[in-house]
């Protein structure tokens, strides 16, 4: 149900990965106590999560992912184990749900996970070799890692430039400590390669479509507040208990 069919018992999936969520981020300590095998289940499980197809479920696989990461980081040994063993396999996931027009995800998820991880290595946080190979080449982290994604946007879109790719993947390193910045990069690229393709870009916006919207509604719902007679007494009641 979790790894393979994506559509069957929907209402089972959301309410597994909420618990998933809550004891990632309330229980953190049973989390590290698991064996690696169970942990590595647990972070597969994340993954398959952000790549769902159910805008809630990604959603929540994204919260999950990041309450992980921001909890890893108050243990230091365990946090050097970590990113050396899976920082490049979560980027390489990471990078193909973001550039996947079929996900729902939110940009906004999206891009805090990914600038998370990309400043964690730019601020030296992550002291180990993320790769076997990175010991033969003597680079650092940070050298290493634009390197990979380089690669790898390279690999799946041969048909950008190197200076586009060079540009975009400095951006990810000099942006990460803002997060609006760092998703208009990332959204600008996006939309390049979704220009290429002829897909559709117009879900890139989407967050900030709802935002507007919530807030037209929170201002509507005021001014019916001040008009007696026209929201029911025990709604507002309800609204000041909640």
């Amino acid at each position: 149900m979790i790894s393979e069919n994506f559509e069957d018992h929907p209402e089972h999936r959301i309410n597994f990965y909420n618990l998933l969520h809550q004891v990632v981020k309330r229980c953190f300590p049973a989390i590290l106590a698991l064996s690696p095998q169970q942990f590595k289940l647990v972070l597969d499980s994340i993954i398959w999560a952000i790549k769902h197809t159910m805008r809630n479920v990604a959603e929540v696989g994204h919260l999950t992912l990041y309450a992980l990461l921001e909890n890893i980081a108050t243990n230091d040994e365990a946090m050097q184990t970590f990113y050396q063993s899976y920082c490049l396999d979560i980027l390489q996931h990471l990078f193909s749900v973001i550039t996947d027009p079929s996900l729902t995800a939110g940009l906004v998820q999206q891009t805090t996970v990914l600038a998370y991880i990309f400043s964690m290595i730019e601020t030296d946080k992550i002291r180990v070799p993320l790769s076997p190979t990175q010991l033969q080449s003597n680079l650092s982290n940070v050298a290493f890692v634009k390197e990979y994604v380089k690669d790898l946007l390279k690999n799946v879109y041969p048909h950008l430039t190197d200076a586009q790719v060079d540009i975009t993947v400095k951006g990810f390193f000099d942006l990460d400590q803002d997060i609006p910045a760092f998703k208009d990069h990332l959204r600008d690229f996006l939309i390049q390669i979704r220009e290429f393709s002829g897909a559709d870009d117009s879900d890139l916006f989407l967050a900030e479509r709802e935002l507007l919207l919530k807030q037209h509604e929170e201002e509507k719902r005021q001014r019916q507040m001040m008009v007696p007679g026209i929201i029911n007494p025990h709604d507002i009641l309800e609204e000041m208990q909640d």
